[in-house]
């Protein structure tokens, strides 16, 4: 059980990533938010949904941040996608 704020590594295939999880007493369930990615926040009516939610939540964001071409740097500095041929510049 959470108090009223807790913080908890989630582990996906796009990297690790720390979520923030905080009961809220009038919805009665766990309001989930990811600092490092700002367009993540879900929820779950207990832990156990909510951390499944989150990391569900985190993947799918991740891919479309790479399908847009987009490099992600997860909470434990590792980089994740890759740079499509055209946005490569050669130097000579």
């Amino acid at each position: 059980m959470i108090s009223k704020r807790m913080t908890l590594n989630i582990e996906t295939k796009r990297g690790t990533f720390e979520a923030v999880f905080r009961w809220d007493k009038k919805d009665k369930a766990y309001i989930v938010s990811v600092p490092s990615l700002s367009g993540v926040v879900t929820f779950g009516k207990n832990l156990k949904d909510a951390k499944r939610m989150a990391k569900d939540a985190i993947e799918l964001y991740c891919q479309c941040l790479i399908d847009e071409g987009n490099i992600i740097i997860d909470d434990e500095k590792r980089a994740v996608g890759k740079i499509p041929p055209s946005r490569i510049i050669a130097v000579r």
